[in-house]
């Protein structure tokens, strides 16, 4: 059923109808979804992965079920999680990368709707494996069933014939609410592997009991408001799951765009409880229709907009939700007043919310009419929230004066801070679009790429992906581009420009970059790309200038003079200590003894005490020997005049290139996925909390070359500033990294997607080299200061094996330690999660590996929670299991944790030890 959406009918959805054709048809595109999603799943894996994962199998069982049954199994929440899980993988192409680990794994999950599907039909067999949850437990999904088959997320056999389950398994009914809406703690994929930020409930028969009649309370109070919203509702929502609060003032609930028909909910006051199942069907509503049809037209995503719901700033769509959903919850209240007994609440508590509620409607609607661009059934939908929320204010009493004069101030003292925190910025205008441009065609043809090919991508866009430089890095050397006069055509310029940088012609690249921004200077990657060439042309404190101040130079619309400096004044722009802190942090150094009283006594102690632990101590030592060109590290305020001898000492050459705050509340700001292990905003001053990112050489060109490329992700003003791509290229180089290694990093350090510690396993033949360990690389042990292509890398080898005997000829004691902590045995989770253990002894079968350890220690600790580490610590047997580790203490079972693939960083776990060649 496709549903038939115009400007008449899309008003008539926004508002609760019950379940008439339209809303229907819109709900029935989740299962279609899904069923689609499965479908292509089928035809897109290589055979390979299809035939290790049984999924074809599974997929056959189910379709040849009855369509009902179908759609009550594909239609469940879970199915739709595994779905978009699944083609989370494929996106990150896991069925290239790492089949074995996630996607082969995941595959063999689909058994359980198939097998949930044959129990429904009452006929049929399937003979699988499946892995038990956390509690041990195997669910059906939309069979409303779930099994009880052994130990905690181990593989179990999952096999059914004509409804009958092998083994005859203990088994727990999911309750239904009703219209047939499960409350289900059961289904551990209804926990969303972690997305969800909540602490999930586990009910007893009691428990869930009291949280059933609850429910039913308020469900039962939503039809006696209004009929047609509880029959959406029952429509809508598929599954209630229960979460804790960890305030009883805070309630908590929230809807997943990845699990359609999912609502997790808390409780607590009824008013509260009731608002919430209202308030998260409109999310539920809302996301339905954004699978049909966008309302919102070219969305980025960027979190920059005020929402008087939330703290931190929002993007356009989040606002649309926010509104929609409140709306929703407005029009409820209105109807609730209208009750004799206001449905058992509080009338005056009732009036005051909903007049709260319609304040900040009408605050979020200011807010998409000022900066989202609607399509035609968005601008129709939008409206009718508006007529709607107008029509709920003139319907709603006032508050007593009182409390309006409270919330009215409430509200003002929330955009107030907000406004303090976010502090306004120029926006970026919507551009009219780049049109095609006969002068660019020539320099197109000569990229290989169409003479229609147009900028749009990087106009007015803060992340951008700019294939005409992926062109450009692809073109060869010996191609020529034809002549372009600068100003003349906004994509010439630019194309000769990513050329010219590409090639080392920095001040063509320069004089090109500033014709871009002559052409649209409110396009902050036209000024980036430009002081990224200024860096090149050691113009750094300029192009510093233009970096931490884009915004401003947007707002002015000046276009740069290649021959003039852009800046007001030659003021520095980065506040360095005078004089050393009053107390300063200790030395925390992770050595022995006699290694200590060795480096105190060495011309290195200083950047020890630098860097407060000595972390790339070794890599140091490389660069002062000439074994390596350049190096960065961090120093903080306590260790910035130790830096200052330490630099004087050895001869050194530095530039300090921004100070670099971990804390800063702007990381909240930047979109999902736009961070790497490098996670900070740019601070003007190295004080208390921030660090100093410096480049070392032993002489001024090489650190030029190292300086000009090494730019490193930083936020300026809630904006992540990335290096110019063109600069990985260089970048490797400019540190005297192997080319191999260099073309490896390039091929698979994607942060989003790939897992760079796995590649290089894959890579390896033979046992591994402790000169090739790169996990300690950011310790006082780490010989390697960079990731090999492999574990036995022939010219890593041949690097770290002379920096070893440099060490050893200067600091044997020191060289002897690095070589035992280099040798020992880790597990390696991710770049962000990996752990040494002490006492340790590895035992291995066909499909497990066991580690008992005394003690254990994260080496990289930069997140602020790290649940794996914490459970490693509370025991002393792991048990690494495909992707799932097992912690026990003394015999007994803790807990596990599971590594993840679809979400940034993704988690391969793996156990390896060093030899000595």
């Amino acid at each position: 059923m496709t549903p038939r959406l115009d400007q008449s009918t899309i008003a008539a959805f926004a508002r609760p109808g019950g379940w008439t054709d339209t809303t229907r048809a819109v709900f029935a595109s989740r299962y279609l979804n899904t069923l689609v999603g499965v479908r292509r799943l089928a035809s897109l894996l290589p055979e390979p992965v299809l035939a290790a994962s049984g999924f074809p199998g599974c997929l056959q069982a189910l379709t040849e079920a009855a369509a009902p049954v179908q759609r009550r199994v594909l239609g469940h929440p879970s199915v739709a999680f595994w779905v978009d899980v699944a083609w989370d993988l494929v996106r990150r192409r896991a069925h290239e990368r790492f089949p074995d680990v996630h996607l082969v794994p995941h595959l063999r999950e689909f058994a359980r709707p198939a097998c949930a599907a044959l129990y429904l039909a009452g006929t049929g067999q399937l003979d699988a494996t499946v892995r038990a949850d956390a509690h041990g437990r195997v669910s059906l999904p939309g069979a409303g069933l779930t099994l009880t088959m052994g130990e905690p997320r181990r593989r179990v056999r999952l096999a059914v014939k004509e409804a009958t389950f092998a083994g005859d398994p203990p088994s727990s009914r999911v309750p239904r609410l009703s219209g047939g809406i499960e409350l289900n703690w059961l289904d551990h994929d209804l926990r969303l592997g972690g997305r969800a930020d909540f602490s999930f409930a586990d009910l007893d028969p009691a428990a869930a009991e009291h949280w059933r009649a609850t429910l039913e309370e308020q469900l039962h109070l939503i039809a006696r408001v209004s009929e047609p919203l509880a029959e959406e509702l029952s429509g809508g929502v598929n599954v209630i799951v229960p979460v804790h609060s960890p305030d009883e003032r805070r309630h908590l609930s929230g809807s997943f765009r990845e699990a359609p028909g999912l609502v997790a909910l808390s409780l607590g006051r009824p008013l509260s409880i009731v608002e919430a199942l209202v308030h998260e069907y409109g999310h539920q509503k809302l996301n339905a229709i954004m699978t049909i049809v966008p309302l919102i037209v070219d969305d980025a995503g960027e979190a920059l907009h005020y929402s008087p719901w939330r703290d931190d700033p929002r993007p356009l769509t989040g606002l649309l939700h926010a509104v929609y959903s409140f709306a929703m919850a407005a029009h409820f209240h209105r109807g609730l007043l209208d009750l004799p007994d206001a449905g058992g609440m509080r009338p005056e508590e009732v009036v005051a919310r909903a007049y709260r509620i319609v304040r900040q409607i009408r605050v979020g609607l200011d807010g998409l009419r000022e900066h989202a661009i609607l399509s035609p059934l968005g601008a129709a939908f939008v409206a009718e929230i508006v007529a709607w929320a107008e029509e709920c204010a003139d319907g709603l009493p006032l508050p007593p004066p009182g409390d309006r004069h409270r919330i009215d101030a409430d509200l003002a003292a929330h955009r107030a801070r907000w406004d303090e925190r976010n502090p306004p910025s120029p926006m970026l205008d919507e551009p009219a679009p780049v049109l095609p441009d006969p002068a660019a065609a020539g320099v197109l043809r000569a990229l290989g790429l169409p003479e229609q090919w147009v900028p749009n991508g990087v106009v007015r866009r803060w992340y951008t992906g700019d294939s005409l430089l992926e062109a450009a890095r692809a073109l060869p050397e010996d191609v020529e581009l034809p002549s372009v006069t600068p100003g003349t055509s906004l994509t010439a310029d630019l194309a000769v420009a990513h050329v010219a940088y590409v090639r080392g012609d920095y001040r063509a690249a320069a004089e090109h970059y500033a014709s871009c921004v002559g052409l649209d200077p409110r396009s902050p990657y036209f000024w980036q790309c430009y002081a990224f060439a200024l860096r090149h042309l050691g113009r750094r404190d300029e192009a510093l200038h233009i970096l931490t101040r884009t915004e401003q130079l947007m707002a002015k619309a000046e276009p740069p003079a290649v021959n003039q400096d852009i800046r007001p004044s030659a003021a520095p722009i980065l506040t360095l200590p005078s004089a050393p802190p009053a107390h300063p942090r200790s030395v925390l150094l992770p050595v022995s003894e006699p290694v200590e009283a060795e480096l105190r006594g060495s011309p290195y102690w200083n950047f020890v005490a630098a860097t407060l632990a000595g972390a790339q101590l070794p890599t140091l030592i490389a660069v002062a020997h000439g074994l390596k060109p350049a190096m960065d590290a961090w120093i903080p305020e306590d260790g910035w005049h130790p830096f200052l001898a330490l630099v004087a000492e050895l001869g050194l050459r530095y530039h300090v290139d921004a100070c670099f705050d971990r804390f800063s509340p702007q990381l909240a700001q930047v979109p999902p996925g736009q961070l790497t292990t490098t996670r900070a905003a740019f601070a003007p001053a190295l004080t208390e909390g921030t660090e100093a990112h410096v480049f070392l050489a032993r002489d001024s060109a090489a650190l030029d070359r190292v300086v000009a490329a090494g730019w490193y992700p930083l936020i300026v003003n809630g904006k992540l500033v990335n290096k110019h791509r063109a600069d990985h290229d260089k970048f490797g180089d400019a540190l005297g990294y192997p080319r191999c290694c260099q073309d490896f990093f390039r091929a698979r350090n994607n942060w989003h997607d790939d897992n760079t510690y796995y590649a290089a396993l894959r890579n390896t033949r033979g046992e591994p080299s402790l000169l090739c360990n790169p996990f300690i690389r950011h310790r006082v042990h780490g010989l390697i200061a960079y990731m090999p292509c492999s574990y036995t890398c022939a010219s890593t080898r041949q690097y770290a094996g002379h920096l070893r005997d440099v060490i050893r000829a200067e600091l044997p004691a020191y060289a002897d330690e690095i070589e035992r902590e280099s040798a020992k045995l880790l597990l390696c989770v991710s770049e962000l999660r990996m752990y040494g253990f002490t006492g340790e002894t590895l035992t291995r079968s066909a499909d497990e590996v066991n580690i008992d350890y005394e003690s254990v220690e994260s080496l990289y600790p930069v997140e602020h929670s790290d649940p794996l580490a914490d459970l490693l610590a509370s025991g002393n047997r792991c048990t690494l299991d495909g992707n799932i580790v097992h912690v026990r203490r003394n015999g007994e079972y803790l807990d596990s944790y599971e590594a993840r693939n679809d979400r940034h960083g993704p988690e391969c776990p793996f156990v390896i030890s060093f030899g000595r060649g």
